[in-house]
């Protein structure tokens, strides 16, 4: 009944070791042994391609948790690189901020030096237009001068200085500078009856204090 493919299964052999067991199967039996055979030898082989595939999953596994660990010391670095350039950012910003407010700042300063001195020359032209008003036949000189003071009204306009009016004013220390006292009985003491020279403000603070003549009672009721 094995015909030669009993003899091939069995490597030639047509029994077992005992003569007195003898197996008798069918050829469908016979087929189905070397199916099940070549399964196991199949399943055997990818067994061992599914040992090695993880050995590599497992060392790829080692290698993206060391790469992680890089990953996340790299982000550190990264975050405190920020932070110190966010920090000089805002040491830089605060420094062009003191420096264009230093240089505003001594840029007003020169120009209300500037401006002092040529209030000076002002009060001195102002002097000269009140005698030229007094002498006689001197219209086109007159006309002149006034053409001169206009100009220098309206620069001093373009530059934002404005001139106080400081008289019937309580004497303020930080606008006037008293120069003279006059005895009145009629008007309570410190009031200002006259400008001696104008006091000027520029951009809503005081440019030049004014000089100014201030009232005083020569006796005090008791």
């Amino acid at each position: 009944m094995f015909g030669d493919n009993l003899y091939d299964f069995f490597g030639g052999r047509r029994y077992l070791e005992d003569p007195n067991e003898k197996i008798v199967i069918t050829k469908k039996q016979l087929k189905s042994l070397r199916e099940k055979a070549e399964q196991y030898d199949n399943l055997t082989s990818e067994l061992k391609d599914i040992k090695v595939q993880n050995k590599e999953l497992k060392n790829e596994l080692k290698f993206l948790k060391e790469q992680e660990g890089n990953v996340k010391e790299l982000q550190e670095q990264t975050e405190k690189y920020y932070n110190s350039l966010m920090r000089v950012q805002a040491d830089f910003d605060n420094y062009k901020k003191i420096a264009i407010r230093d240089k505003n700042r001594v840029e007003e300063q020169v120009k209300e030096r500037l401006l002092k001195k040529m209030l000076r020359h002002y009060d001195d032209l102002l002097r000269t237009q009140k005698a030229i008003e007094i002498l006689e036949r001197t219209d086109d000189m007159k006309k002149g001068f006034e053409m001169i003071m206009k100009n220098f009204e309206k620069f001093l306009e373009e530059e934002n200085v404005i001139p106080m009016n400081c008289e019937g004013e309580v004497f303020d220390p930080y606008k006037h500078e008293a120069i003279l006292v006059h005895k009145k009985d009629d008007l309570p003491d410190n009031v200002i009856i006259e400008e001696l020279d104008k006091g000027y403000y520029h951009n809503n603070e005081v440019l030049r204090p004014a000089r100014v003549a201030i009232s005083k009672k020569s006796k005090t009721k008791t």
